[in-house]
């Protein structure tokens, strides 16, 4: 069993500027069954979430009392119950600066993998929805909504140990109010300490280079491969690791590509956490407007699509086959 400790409070506001109320259960959830389920749910949703911030707690925040509070669980001088009740209280007193009304309930687990021990925090939110019971009556139920990420930390225990590691706290302030995710983020005492778009741009930079140090198509295939790898990593919450990178993508040699880009970079690094949709551009052209919707592959610029700077005109030389039956048909219309 990986979850090691689990525990759900309740925490209310009902009406604006109300009184908030916490609902504190005594004993820890059993590590089992459903919430075992809802706890991978959330897990997931959290992973593969593209909003997620890096860092750690703030140093210049003297009064946040997280940091603590969870020294003494990991050294189990203080329970997980208990840390959790004070954690919960903490998280009131920062919400009582917001007037807007909210309902949670606050889930705590600590798990365990392969030695490697991180606490996730998940403010776990309610959808509505209606059903037809046995009475043939309409009637109206609440659901834990398992995909709609509010506000989640995470802490990396192991890397918190590692003296000036400076990743080792993940969070989600990613919907719903800036107040509530403001405030969310004054309970956890979090500062981010990396620029997502910016380090990757400086990656994508650099991958750029290498690309065309290759033949035309080893450079498709690459930057495909660079983006496929980075992508499924960010899916699975980790950073790019550059050397993994490098023997993913020539196993013969290795440190080719891992030596590049040390040698590129102004200040390399052996992991890279990176902002998926810059990824995906970098394969990818698209855009949107009202009435108008472009996406292809940037392998086919310059072939099947070619731009003029000048003209601003995006010239397509190949059109899908089922906008070409679209526009036979529209102009068969027109014709009519």
């Amino acid at each position: 069993m990986s979850i090691k400790h689990c525990i759900i409070h309740s925490i209310k506001r009902t009406a604006e500027s109300g009184d908030i109320t916490l609902n504190l259960r005594e004993n820890e959830n059993t590590p089992e069954g459903p919430i075992v389920s809802l706890f991978t749910q959330l897990k997931q949703s959290f992973q593969r979430s593209a909003t997620r911030q890096y860092g750690l707690f703030d140093p210049e925040q003297s009064d946040n009392p997280l940091p603590g509070w969870l020294k003494q669980l990991e050294a189990e001088s203080m329970g997980f119950t208990s840390v959790t009740k004070k954690l919960t209280e903490h998280l009131k007193s920062k919400l009582e600066e917001v007037t807007e009304g909210f309902s949670a309930h606050i889930l705590y687990v600590v798990e365990e993998l392969l030695e490697e021990s991180q606490l996730y925090i998940f403010w776990v939110t309610h959808s509505e929805a209606q059903l037809i019971d046995s009475e043939m009556d309409i009637d109206n139920i609440e659901y834990v909504d398992s995909g709609k990420m509010n506000y989640v930390m995470k802490l990396d225990f192991n890397q918190w140990q590692v003296e000036n590691w400076q990743q080792y706290l993940s969070v989600i302030t990613s919907r719903g109010s800036k107040d509530i995710g403001h405030a969310f983020l004054q309970f956890c005492g979090f500062v981010s300490s990396v620029n997502l778009q910016q380090q990757t741009d400086e990656f994508l930079t650099v991958v750029d280079e290498y690309a065309q140090t290759l033949s035309a198509d080893e450079s498709k295939q690459y930057k495909n491969k660079i983006v496929d790898y980075c992508v499924e990593q960010d899916m699975q919450g980790n950073p790019i690791n550059v050397k993994d990178l490098s023997e993913e993508l020539n196993s013969s040699n290795p440190e080719h590509f891992s030596d590049f880009v040390s040698e590129k970079m102004e200040e390399p690094k052996e992991e890279i956490y990176t902002h998926r949709n810059s990824l995906k551009k970098f394969v990818r052209f698209y855009g949107r407007e009202k009435d108008l919707s472009i996406s292809f592959s940037s392998d086919m610029m310059g072939e099947n699509v070619i731009y003029n700077p000048e003209t601003g005109e995006l010239t397509l030389k190949e059109v899908p086959k089922s906008l070409k039956q679209q526009l036979s048909k529209y102009l068969n219309k027109e014709v009519q």
